[in-house]
């Protein structure tokens, strides 16, 4: 008879003297196979955390099937949905876990740890899956705007269906914010190269440097290929407007962290000053302490309680994390100015706030004027958001996509936008603004194109499901099609 213990297999992280040694030293110490065994093991396979993840992953099968030690079929379940299951196993902010039946008493299922020991405890994916690469009549050409999760997705469950796929990239590398944004102590870079080589092995090409609206236009995209993809993540910075803003050592995080990760050692002095509450906040705090600050503080304008993110177990580890790390934080501050001298910032001016409920859910922050502080700083880094730039697209065919008073494309249950062919997902498009949630978006958005593509005469018939594994199918929660009017325009 089997006895299982529901309390929860406790993750483990390295030490945090020994993390801060190096820009690559991982934070989490992986499961064993015995502890994923015994984690598995606790899933009562009641499929809450389903409803929890963007994706729907069938997380209940993959959880029996390692409960069972079946990793090949456990990478096949998660590959029905998720061709990044690495990068998910490593940074996924898992709000299937949030969901959990078991939360209220013995801990959530680790699901994302357990993701990261299939992922990473299988060599060669292509001779696990065994994809069988479907023929539906016809191979149209589609080009994805961007080479992120959510561009790569696309391109790999579109390849997968026999579809002709040309990614155009900005930069030198894919994967989008996971290089160049989320830094290498928290995703190993050979974990993402091993799945963006093997997303590219059926068949998808990327045109690396080839800036849309710069190195070529949108109009020759339009009219070379019979649908578009767009996925060009959220690169443009929403700025705090503070004055002293344009003084040396005063960066944007997305700009900060993309330096550091593309090999710049920036010199970030003693102290740093982060100006934000979210995950973006805790990357650069976290990735400056590394490049040697002996004291790093994170000034957010709200409470603890009322940070992005928060309440959610992903929100808990990260500030642990980062608190082990010493990571110092100081909630309830407005910046008014940052100080400089010699054309170098030297500190900030600021107010204390005090939260207010406007009635409105959320409460706001409001700055106590009466009084204003200040503190030394050698380098300020704003964590305050950022937005897509849709400049490479001509204003005849933006004027005929509909957009939200945020600035995000409007797409149907397709991710279709209001210009027929043209689809787009990922931080343009969701909420969430999070890889797993760009990964769902490419997901609709392949299904929509072929559906598109179906009706314009060019493929003869759509696949029910998007993946064919040998010996498959392993999941039931796969895209199906509902409703073959994916290229009915939003009203």
């Amino acid at each position: 008879m089997k006895i299982v213990n529901y309390s929860r297999v406790p993750i483990k992280r390295y030490d945090p003297n020994e993390r801060l040694k190096g820009l690559d030293f991982p934070t989490l110490v992986p499961y064993t196979l015995e502890e994923v065994v015994a984690e598995s093991s606790r899933c009562l396979g009641c499929g809450l955390c389903v409803q929890g993840c963007p994706a729907r992953i069938d997380i209940p099968g993959y959880q029996i099937a390692m409960a069972n030690g079946k990793i090949d079929e456990a990478l096949k379940i998660n590959f029905e949905k998720l061709p990044f299951v690495a990068v998910c196993g490593n940074v996924c902010p898992h709000p299937c876990e949030d969901v959990c039946v078991l939360d209220d008493n013995k801990g959530s299922l680790a699901t994302r740890h357990i993701k990261k020991y299939v992922a990473e405890n299988v060599g060669n994916y292509k001779d696990v899956l065994k994809v069988k690469k479907n023929d539906l009549g016809g191979h149209p050409n589609v080009a994805v705007i961007g080479a992120g999760p959510a561009g790569l997705t696309a391109a790999f469950y579109l390849s997968i269906n026999g579809i002709n796929v040309d990614v155009y990239e900005g930069t030198d590398k894919a994967g989008g914010m996971m290089v160049h944004g989320i830094p290498a102590f928290r995703l190993s870079r050979e974990l993402i190269q091993k799945e963006v080589d093997h997303i590219l092995s059926y068949g998808g090409r990327i045109f690396y440097n080839k800036s849309v609206g710069k190195d070529i236009k949108f109009e020759d995209l339009m009219a070379k290929y019979d649908s578009i993809f767009i996925a060009i993540g959220n690169w443009n910075p929403t700025l705090t407007r503070v004055k002293g803003e344009d003084l040396k050592n005063v960066y944007h995080a997305i700009e900060f962290l993309g330096r550091v990760n593309n090999g710049e050692r920036i010199d970030v002095g003693k102290t740093v000053a982060i100006i934000g509450g979210g995950f973006t906040a805790f990357d650069a705090a976290r990735m400056s302490l590394r490049l040697g600050a002996e004291k790093v503080l994170v000034l957010y304008r709200r409470s603890k309680e009322d940070r992005p993110g928060y309440p959610s177990s992903n929100a808990e580890e990260e500030l642990e994390e980062a608190e082990e790390e010493r990571v110092e934080f100081v909630w309830e501050i407005s910046p008014i100015e940052y100080v400089g001298e010699n054309g170098k910032v030297k500190g900030i001016r600021y107010w204390k706030n005090q939260m207010v409920d406007n009635g409105k859910g959320r409460r706001e922050p409001v700055p106590i004027k009466d009084k204003e502080y200040f503190m030394e700083v050698d380098t300020i880094i704003e964590a305050t958001g950022q937005k897509g730039n849709f400049s490479f697209i001509p204003q005849q065919i933006m004027e005929k996509m509909k957009m939200t008073s945020g600035g995000d494309l409007i797409v149907n249950q397709y991710n279709m936008t209001s210009y027929p062919g043209i689809f787009a997902g990922g931080d343009i498009t969701n909420k969430r603004k999070d890889i797993i949630s760009g990964v769902a978006d490419a997901g609709r958005a392949a299904m929509g194109i072929l559906l598109y593509l179906k009706s314009i005469g060019k493929i003869e018939r759509v696949p029910q499901r998007l993946t064919n594994f040998e010996k498959g199918p392993y999941s039931t929660t796969y895209y199906e099609i509902k409703d073959e009017r994916a290229y009915t325009l939003i009203q």
